[in-house]
């Protein structure tokens, strides 16, 4: 399944600073895929794959919690456009 996070970001430093840690650290069953920071610092969207919201926020809730206070959501693919292809992510898991 697809799921946005938005990021309202506290520590810009902090939190961009993260982007190797999530790609180095990324587990089997989520993927990340978009990443849309704002030219302010102050927010940022994410598009993932993974088998639930559950998952992963258990994985990226750790990371961000320091630099920045996140909402998840499950993307509904019958009214999204642009959406990339369902990869395997979900299936690796």
């Amino acid at each position: 399944m697809f799921i946005v996070v938005e990021h309202t970001i506290t520590d810009p430093e902090a939190f961009f600073g993260l982007a190797s840690k999530v790609v180095e650290k990324t587990p089997s069953g989520i993927k990340p895929l978009q990443f849309f920071p704002s030219i302010s610092n102050d927010r940022a969207v994410c598009l993932w794959e993974a088998n639930s919201v559950e998952a992963l926020m258990g994985f990226l809730g750790p990371l961000t919690a320091q630099s920045s206070l996140d909402t998840y959501y499950t993307v509904d693919s019958t009214k999204a456009m642009g959406l990339p292809a369902l990869g395997s992510a979900a299936a690796s898991a």
